[in-house]
């Protein structure tokens, strides 16, 4: 193995060496990162080019470990290992960050036996240092060839036009407080291929202009508002904030505000990372659409395949009563929590034999808020041994959206909003590993028109 210091041949002082090669062609420039010099390399390096030659050289059945995300859930990141010869398997509504693995028996020889695509591409080859441009040109070879398979990802947004737009949209989120993503901080990141985690003796600062800061020992997105409120930063100088952070015995470092989030487009397949804007790949969309269109939809009584009374109307209204549903609407006993048999907790809205139901109106974008309220409930149920009384025997759980639309979706798939699609994934999978059968029903949300009311009011 040859280092930086191998290379100079000279003597140094500092036991700790970093710097860079960079190599360019007509087509592409590579740098050859040593020690820390991933952190000033990154913000230039294209985000897919470790995952591009990963899709090619990787053996997807022998996978040593895993760094995932998911945008909807508690479940934000996750590291798995793995044993020796196990196939890469990526759950829908993941993406993928992170691959160790064996290189494919046929790239052996020129990449070596096993690699790492994290942030940057970590290869084991057997050469000197005279042969790295041979070993370039081998990775462009392979770059031109077919992917071997899919990997959901996400894609770089770079258009001015369209990120303004995004830009927009996460100063409301962060404002209002709605849907504000959070801060990485709050798990790890990929260094390099390296994982840095935080941990309990890191403490923040953030600044902004003119000096004013403020030291904090959490952070999250209701500091950050309040940090704005405080110091009347205007929309213009949010951006500016940096957020700074420092790990015991360990150097201190500053990120821009874009850098320090993460966040979840409510418009289209787009999410901020790394202070960057990204759009989901074909295969994550594919994949997520494709676990969504196999969840089961049950058949909706023809008497409310169009529903033109309110939400709270519906549900107490006598038809439901006459079809075997009974109301649970603000009805706060199903459930008691043993630590704490005071507090309130309505659990569904509706039940019928064994199956309960969740019952939302609404545009697609704000279908979502009946997925956080039945995750909530789940996760009750999951832990077993905060419940005092669970009234009624669950075999099934079913979310009953009323769209707020012209038209009704014949597969949840054809919903535009990727967020609405995550969280019902992230719902579904939940029941499962609570024993629980997920199901959804759909209706349409409709409008009396002034000739049907008229006739209405004079019967």
């Amino acid at each position: 193995m040859w280092t930086l210091k191998t290379i100079i041949n000279e003597e140094f002082q500092n036991s700790i060496y970093f710097g860079a090669y960079i190599f360019e062609n007509d087509n592409r420039v590579f740098a050859l990162s040593f020690g820390k010099s991933h952190f000033y390399i990154r913000p230039f390096a294209d985000n897919e080019f470790r995952i591009e030659v990963a899709k090619r050289i990787a053996n997807e059945n022998d996978v040593k470990q895993t760094s995932s995300k998911r945008y909807s859930g508690k479940e934000r990141k996750k590291i798995r290992n793995f044993q020796k010869d196990t196939t890469l398997d990526i759950e829908s509504g993941e993406t993928l960050d992170y691959l160790s693995a064996s290189i494919i028996p046929e790239y052996q020889q020129r990449f070596g036996k096993s690699a790492k695509f994290g942030s940057s591409l970590h290869i084991t080859p057997e050469i000197q240092h005279n042969g790295i441009n041979n070993l370039l040109n081998k990775i462009e070879e392979v770059l031109a060839e077919e992917e071997r398979f899919k990997i959901p990802r996400t894609i770089k947004i770079t258009r001015p036009e369209s990120v303004s737009v995004y830009d927009a949209e996460l100063l409301n989120a962060i404002k209002s407080g709605n849907n504000a993503g959070g801060f990485t901080s709050e798990s790890y990141e990929t260094i390099g291929v390296d994982f840095v985690f935080s941990g309990s003796s890191e403490t923040y600062r953030l600044i902004a202009r003119r000096n004013k800061s403020i030291v904090l020992q959490e952070l999250n997105i209701d500091v950050l508002r309040a940090f704005i409120h405080q110091y009347h930063i205007d929309d213009d100088n949010i951006f500016d904030i940096r957020v700074e952070r420092t790990r015991e015995g360990e150097r201190t470092w500053t990120d821009s505000l874009k850098k320090a989030l993460d966040f979840t487009s409510e418009q289209e397949n787009v999410i901020l990372s790394q202070g960057e804007w990204l759009q989901f790949n074909e295969d994550y969309v594919n994949q997520l659409n494709e676990y969504v269109d196999a969840l089961t939809i049950e058949p909706v009584e023809e008497c409310f395949q169009d529903i033109s009374i309110r939400e709270p109307d519906f549900i107490e209204s006598q038809e439901i009563l006459e079809l075997g549903y009974q109301k649970a609407h603000k009805d706060f006993s199903k459930i008691t929590l043993a630590e704490a048999p005071a507090t309130k907790i309505e659990a569904w809205d509706l039940i019928k034999g064994t199956t309960v139901f969740a019952v939302k109106y609404g545009t697609p974008q704000k279908l979502g808020y009946v997925c956080d309220q039945a995750m909530a409930v789940l996760e009750i149920l999951r832990n077993k041994a905060s419940v005092k009384k669970l009234e009624e025997k669950i075999e099934s759980y079913c979310l009953w959206l009323v769209y707020d639309a012209q038209t009704l979706p014949t597969f949840i798939s054809q919903s535009d909003l990727v967020i609405l699609k995550q969280k019902i994934e992230a719902w579904a999978r939940k029941c499962q590993n609570v024993g629980i059968t997920p199901k959804l029903k759909i209706s349409r949300k409709v409008k009396l028109d002034s000739k049907q009311i008229e006739i209405e009011s004079t019967d």
